[in-house]
């Protein structure tokens, strides 16, 4: 008797076990279903946090599940035979949800897993099936949910090992083309010349576009119209997302369209665009709409409906009510998140560019909340001054520390620590982001526009061509040295701090350059400290660093701070010598580079100053887009997006890129007989 308590009390405890492994399991399913989309058009950390701690558990979660389940042993048949029925909710659970099917890129590369994951853990609920089998009915009910189960789990893995990147790219490549024959050909030449004809060879050029493109009308064009127009550039356009080459045609229809747009209507069918790449790696959203994951998706939901009405009707008072409770729970947490998938599915923009409809019951869901709304993205940009940093990480003065001399260095040590955390923390959780205002990507757009009437000269009015502008930035450099991109940046973006300090905002007109130039100065930072993948090589966080370290030694002898403060300093140090001939370039530091650079600008009148300043920033940001890799571009589309982003697909779409095949059409050659 005392032998066996012990016994009865581990199985107790993995009951219990069990029963929270599947709710939680169920509760992770809810979570990503609700917010796994939201991450398309938010940069919100605590969203993110939310959704990479639920995705990584739930794998873990199901899986472990399983495994208990697998070597339960129930003080019943009848608990075990119930407790059995969890194991195909646990295949759905693993299949992962709709919104959400990869983080990262980086999960697309593992199908693999996920595919060999499927083998087993499917292997696992058939054998706690044949260990409960019996001739109760719920043994027929649990085939009905396996079923649909190894349908979920089958279609997360073909998803991931279709948006792989070696797949993606070999289903965009287009079926091998051996041209005209040219064995053919020659014997014909030779025959023309044996009959006695003259033989030269001539040229016709066939140019074969696709149907011409339809525009807008002056007032503008509705939603049905960019969606529709969305989804045929995309058609082409994704091509980007796997290094290939675009056709001479394709960037002729495509730049003649663009022009002829609105700049709320262009990056209306970017952002549409973008949001169909993020469908495309992200979820299952590609394969949904196939015929075939249409039939199992009808499948799989009418098989969750069927299963909670029949085990509603045949259940039985023989088993345990905890039990009974708790599968009636994963059984409505199914048909719940089935029908929540559709609803997703039906406010989707794939799903309005096929219907060309807009059901108003749908838009009051996405006013509620209860389904995803219709940002596609965060339409924001992050922020980092290098002054405000400064001076919000300053040391504190010595003379200002109440404790003795001894524990100054131990004191010191905690400082550094309590300031790397806060700066880590700022950097992961709270960092600062701004509306992207309509004036900039007005301005963005006029000056690809403006570009685009050029041909292929892709700085036409740029500061690289300024020689005026170029002779003030090598002002602060050595001659012989080529300034590096970072370089140039961090040097542009202090000096934009600075002249904006020292300018009074008088019209509109200027304010919005100001702004504008300003905005742009703290995104390409932003880019530079927290994503540098995303920008040209370089040691831009090095020079940062040193940047940093110089304005802390000049401003930590004053007793009181401010950026006016700091300002007032600057504009006392003569800097009529370049700070590399005095200090050599050990230092990467290019703090008083941007002062010499902003007395140069200074002796610019303000309209004319601030109009090159934007230039400036406007190059900056061009250039750093069409450097950017595709991949990088695409990893960020599932954390709210960039505006980098937005603006290499736009100047894509003016052909400012190096994947269009320049050529002059379909050639086809013929004899001339003479």
């Amino acid at each position: 008797m005392d032998a066996d308590a012990p016994t009865k009390e581990h199985n107790k405890w993995k009951i219990l076990e069990l029963r929270a492994l599947v709710l939680v399991s169920l509760f992770l399913q809810v979570v990503l279903v609700a917010v796994g989309s939201r991450r398309k058009y938010t940069k919100k950390k605590w969203v993110a946090a939310i959704i990479w701690l639920s995705y990584l558990s739930a794998d873990s979660v199901g899986t472990l599940a399983l495994g208990v389940l697998s070597h339960a042993k129930g003080d019943s048949k009848n608990l075990y035979t119930i407790t059995a029925l969890w194991a195909p909710f646990l295949l759905m659970h693993l299949g992962g949800p709709d919104t959400i099917t990869a983080y990262a890129m980086a999960d697309n590369e593992l199908w693999l897993r996920h595919f060999l994951g499927l083998l087993v853990q499917a292997s696992v609920a058939v054998y706690v099936f044949y260990r409960s089998f019996t001739r109760a009915h719920l043994n027929f009910l649990w085939m009905l949910i396996f079923v649909a189960g190894v349908v979920k789990y089958g279609e997360r893995s073909w998803v991931l090992f279709s948006s792989s990147k070696d797949r993606y790219r070999g289903s965009l490549v287009s079926q091998p083309d051996p041209g005209p024959n040219y064995p053919k050909f020659m014997d014909e030449k030779v025959s023309k010349e044996k009959e006695g004809y003259r033989v030269s060879l001539g040229k016709a050029v066939d140019q074969i576009f696709s149907s011409s493109p339809i525009y807008p009308d002056e007032a503008g064009a509705d939603e049905t119209f960019l969606l529709n127009k969305a989804y045929s550039f995309f058609g082409t356009f994704k091509k980007l997302f796997a290094d290939l080459i675009l056709t001479f045609q394709d960037r002729k229809i495509s730049v003649d369209f663009f022009k002829r747009l609105e700049w709320k209507d262009a990056f209306s069918i970017v952002e549409i665009e973008l949001g169909l790449v993020f469908d495309l790696f992200y979820t299952k959203s590609s394969f949904l709409f196939s015929p075939a994951g249409v039939a199992l998706r009808i499948f799989s939901c009418s098989s969750t409906v069927v299963a909670l009405v029949t085990f509603h009707v045949i259940r039985e008072k023989v088993y345990p009510q905890t039990e009974v409770i708790i599968t009636y729970i994963l059984l409505v947490g199914a048909v719940f998140l089935e029908l929540y998938a559709v609803l997703t599915l039906f406010v989707s923009d794939r799903m309005k560019i096929l219907l060309a409809r807009d059901c108003m019951f749908l838009s009051l869901l996405q006013y509620l909340g209860i389904v995803p709304g219709r940002k596609r993205w965060a339409n924001s940009m992050g922020q980092y001054n290098v002054l405000n940093h400064c001076l919000k990480y300053m040391p504190k003065r010595p003379e200002a520390r109440w404790y003795p001399k001894k524990l100054h260095p131990v004191v010191e040590t905690l400082d550094e620590w309590q300031v790397n955390l806060t700066q880590f923390l700022e950097k992961y959780l709270f960092g600062t982001n701004k509306p992207v205002p309509d004036c900039l990507k007005k301005r963005v757009f006029d000056e690809l526009k403006e570009r685009s009437k050029d041909g292929d000269k892709k700085k036409l009015k740029s500061y690289w061509e300024d020689k005026v502008l170029i002779d003030k930035e090598m002002e602060c450099f050595n001659e012989n040295d080529e300034v590096e991109f970072d370089q140039s940046l961090l040097v542009w973006h202090m000096a934009t701090d600075i002249c904006s300090h020292h300018t009074t905002v008088g019209t509109t007109e200027l304010r919005e350059k100001v702004e504008i130039c300003k905005l742009l100065s703290e995104y390409m930072v932003h880019l530079l400290i927290m994503y540098p993948f995303m920008l040209p090589g370089g040691i831009g966080q090095i020079r940062s660093q040193d940047t940093c370290a110089e304005a802390v030694e000049f401003m930590k002898y004053e007793e009181v701070l401010s950026r006016e403060k700091v300002f007032t300093m600057l504009s006392k140090v003569d800097v009529e010598f370049k700070p590399s001939e005095v200090k050599g370039d050990r230092s990467k530091s290019l703090f008083f580079d941007a002062q010499r650079l902003a007395n140069a600008l200074s002796k610019i009148e303000d309209d004319i100053r601030w109009e090159n300043i934007t230039q400036v920033w406007l190059d900056i940001l061009t250039f750093a887009a069409v450097q950017c890799r595709w991949s990088d571009h695409a990893e960020k589309l599932s954390q709210g997006g960039e505006l980098l982003t937005h603006v290499w697909l736009l100047m894509a779409h003016f052909g400012m890129t190096d994947q269009f095949q320049i050529a002059q059409g379909y050639i086809r050659a013929k004899l001339e007989l003479n």
